[in-house]
């Protein structure tokens, strides 16, 4: 089994790391963007893809797919290994159980293992992913939404919640992560597990479907539920916490590490010059998907593809338009206000200011 090794400077620890993920439905076509990425990256290793339900035909028809151990040969260096999953949760709460399995079971060399969401993809050099997975740390990236203080009044119902669980915070966290990335070493393996205890507790108090990502509205106890369960279990622990911002997914502008489709729509969903016209264009992250989406990996085939960057240059095009139309469109309803409000002080006796010119 290929394995990715990493140099941590300032430890001198060597470190092969494991890359995993999960999807079921149409998200297969997110692996294969990942995976790519990954290619371009540099990363050389296996790539462990859980999965509920059947495989795309992209995998079980490619030349390098193995039927017996549904192991498929990317490139020279790097295999993507399926492992057929049906969990009695939504697989939103099965992450910290498949990283676990991949330390424990899967890939029991390996010293650190990486979950990525299947909408994600590499931008950087693998190197730069091997160092940020530090043996003594846990690698994550802040949320959009990253500011939640320690005194947050859903902090203090989360608290009060888990209390009734056996479960107390041992450190205040000021921010809020993202669990599209999780990079944790073998050596803080029971952050893994206080996740997974977590997940198991919030899956239980929330029910739903087994396609479940959210739950109920925003006020709900565990609305964003295996990120709020991360967020908790982080704070069961006092191992050092990697980050970057949210820039690190282009979730902001400015990132250089990964590019992340958060949201209900995902760009392989196509439709983009249709979602432009209705005032949606495709984000930076759709861009990224489809540099990726041309190989090794062909979840697309190439006339496909092809229309589909159309449609992207074309719905870039028309967001741009649209972005310059509103800018225009607030500038002259700015005008319109400036003489009602003259008149509204006039009509109030105060005299109408004028530039007067010497």
């Amino acid at each position: 089994m290929f394995t990715s090794t990493a140099l941590f400077t300032g430890s001198f620890l060597s470190m092969e790391t494991a890359v995993c993920t999960l999807f079921e439905g149409h998200y297969h076509y997110g692996v294969a963007g990942l995976v790519n990425s990954l290619s371009a990256a540099g990363y050389q290793g296996t790539v462990w893809v859980g999965h509920r339900g059947p495989l795309p035909s992209w995998i079980v028809d490619a030349d390098g797919f193995d039927a017996v151990t549904k192991c498929l040969q990317v490139t020279p260096t790097i295999q993507l290994q399926t492992v057929e999953l049906n969990p009695p949760v939504s697989l939103t709460f099965y992450k910290p159980t498949f990283m676990l399995d991949v330390l424990e079971r899967l890939a029991p060399d390996v010293g650190a293992v990486s979950y990525m969401d299947p909408d994600m993809v590499v931008k950087c050099d693998w190197t730069a992913i091997e160092q940020w997975v530090t043996p003594d740390g846990v690698a994550l990236v802040e949320d959009l939404n990253w500011s939640m203080p320690s005194h947050h009044p859903k902090r203090a119902r989360w608290q009060a919640f888990f209390a009734g669980h056996g479960e107390k915070p041992v450190r205040p966290l000021e921010r809020y992560y993202n669990a599209g990335f999780v990079g944790v070493a073998r050596a803080q393996i029971d952050v893994l597990r206080a996740w997974q205890r977590i997940c198991g507790i919030v899956a239980a108090y929330s029910g739903g479907s087994l396609q479940q990502r959210r739950v109920g509205e925003a006020d709900h106890l565990f609305h964003s539920a295996d990120e709020d369960a991360l967020n908790f279990a982080l704070s069961l622990s006092t191992t050092r916490l990697e980050t970057f911002g949210p820039e690190a997914m282009d979730l902001a502008p400015g990132g250089k590490h990964l590019s992340h489709a958060v949201g209900s729509f995902k760009p392989w969903q196509g439709h983009h010059v249709r979602r432009a016209l209705q005032g949606k264009p495709p984000n930076v992250a759709g861009e990224w998907f489809y540099r990726f989406a041309a190989g090794p990996l062909l979840p697309f085939s190439r006339l496909k593809l092809a229309k589909r960057r159309v449609a992207m240059r074309v719905a870039l095009a028309l967001g741009a338009l649209y972005t310059v139309a509103l800018a225009v469109n607030n500038v002259l309803l700015a005008r319109k206000r400036r003489p009602a409000a003259r008149s509204r002080r006039q009509a109030r006796g105060f005299p109408a200011f004028e530039m007067t010119s010497y």
